[in-house]
Formats: structure tokens, C-alpha cells, sequence
């Protein structure tokens, strides 16, 4: 190979890890930063009466929850690049052309990716919050007892790493279109955020009643202010069967 193509090869490269980064923490900035402009600063007042902890949350830990989410933001961009390159030398199972599997098999995908990812987010989390794992790794992400938006991305390097590795059976199992595997990683981020608002806007007939199979941001608060109840992520299905639910 001579030079200038592989100069060339490491321009793209250098491009494309530039491209990811942004995404990755252009996506956390602009869901995250409107969520935290809205309810907390400036914040509308008339919210406030949907706020689960009434007490504001320290300058320190949104410091702490901003450093450790930029760190986030290049390993979720580095597993980025890795799954591109993947997937430009032929080793994913993604796709582009909607009709090579039908419109319905596209929901179909995105339905199953989320319920595994929910069972995949249950089990490590439960793994992460034994002992030693929670004091070395974990404990990061629970240093915000009453967590902001800015949360969302707040975790130890090896728990973004973990958080990220359940790309790999998605993409290499069964086919998923490109596009529905995008809107699935801005799903995730979107639920993060609720999960870590801070505030519930979801009515508790509702979150009681015929929607308590999904979880809400006070499940999610809850988590945080108790460490050992509601480790799930979209639904309520696996803190059920295994006892570990609290609604309030």
C-alpha cells in the first residue's frame, strides 16, 4: 500500500472518529441540555411541582456528572467506529434497503432489540451492584443520589464500555436495518434522560394502574436514592419477577 493511501485511510479515520464523537456527545448535549434548561435552569417555575427530590442538586455533582460523561461520549464514539468498520468489511448482519426483509420486520426489529436490551441492562446492573463491582465501578453513576438530566452519560469508563457492548449481538445475529438500529441508540439515550430527569410528569394512576409495566423517571429516582430496588430500564417485567420493584 503506498503512502498517500494510507494517509488517506487515516484522514477517514480520523473523520469518521470525529463524526462519532459528535454524535455521540451532540446527542447527549442537545436531549440532556433541553432537559435541564427546561426543568432545572433557568427551568420553568410552574414544573416544579413535578420535582421528585424537592432539594436542587449541588454544583459539585453536575461537575462530576459533565466529567464523567464526556468520558462516556469517546468510548461510546470508539465502539462507534468499531462497529462501522464492521460493518464497511462485511461483519454485521445490518442492512439498508427496507424492502430486503419487509416494513413489518422493521418494527419487529426495533421491538426485540429494545426488549433485549432490557434484559441485557437488568442483568448487568444487578452484576454491577454487588459488592465489589459497586464500590470500584457502580458507585460512580450513584454519586448523583438526586440525579440531573446530565446523569444520563455519568459512568465509570468499564460501565460505559459494558453499557456499550450490547451492540455486538444486535448486529451480528440477526438482520437489522441501519436506520432502525440509529433510532434504537437514540431511544436509549432518550430513555436515560427521562430515567435521570429528576422530575415525573407521568401520572400516577397511570404509572400505578395500566402503565406500570413501563418505568417512569420516579422508578428510575428511586434506583438512585435506594441502590438496591428497580434495576430496570424500558419495563417493569424483570423487577417484578424478581421481586426487586418499588413504587414509591
Amino acid at each position: 500500500m503506498e503512502l498517500a493511501e494510507v494517509n488517506n485511510i487515516g484522514t477517514y479515520g480520523l473523520l469518521a472518529g470525529l463524526a462519532l464523537f459528535l454524535l455521540a456527545i451532540g446527542r447527549y448535549f442537545f436531549l440532556a441540555g433541553l432537559a435541564y434548561l427546561v426543568c432545572y435552569y433557568p427551568g420553568w417555575k410552574s414544573l416544579q411541582r413535578f420535582k421528585i427530590q424537592p432539594k436542587d442538586p449541588s454544583r459539585i455533582q453536575i461537575r462530576h456528572e459533565l466529567r464523567y460523561s464526556l468520558s462516556t461520549a469517546l468510548i461510546f464514539s470508539a465502539i462507534g467506529i468499531l462497529v462501522l468498520l464492521l460493518y464497511l468489511n462485511g461483519y454485521t448482519t445490518l442492512y439498508t434497503n427496507p424492502s430486503e426483509h419487509g416494513w413489518a420486520y422493521l418494527l419487529l426489529t426495533l421491538a426485540c432489540m429494545i426488549v433485549f436490551h432490557d434484559a441485557y441492562f437488568y442483568w448487568t446492573h444487578r452484576l454491577l451492584h454487588t459488592p465489589w463491582l459497586f464500590r470500584k465501578i457502580h458507585s460512580v453513576h450513584h454519586r448523583s443520589v438526586n440525579p440531573t438530566p446530565w446523569a444520563a452519560y455519568a459512568f465509570h469508563p468499564l460501565e460505559a464500555l459494558l453499557e456499550a457492548l450490547v451492540v455486538f449481538p444486535i448486529i451480528t445475529v440477526f438482520p437489522v436495518h441501519l436506520g432502525i438500529f440509529i433510532l434504537f441508540t437514540f431511544i436509549v439515550v432518550l430513555m436515560n434522560v427521562l430515567g435521570h430527569l429528576g422530575f415525573e410528569f407521568m401520572p400516577e394512576t397511570f404509572r400505578n394502574g395500566k402503565g406500570s409495566w413501563l418505568t417512569s423517571s420516579t422508578h428510575h429516582n428511586l434506583h438512585h436514592q435506594l441502590f438496591h430496588w428497580n434495576y430496570g430500564y424500558y419495563f417493569t417485567w424483570w423487577d417484578r419477577w424478581l421481586k426487586t420493584l418499588r413504587m414509591r
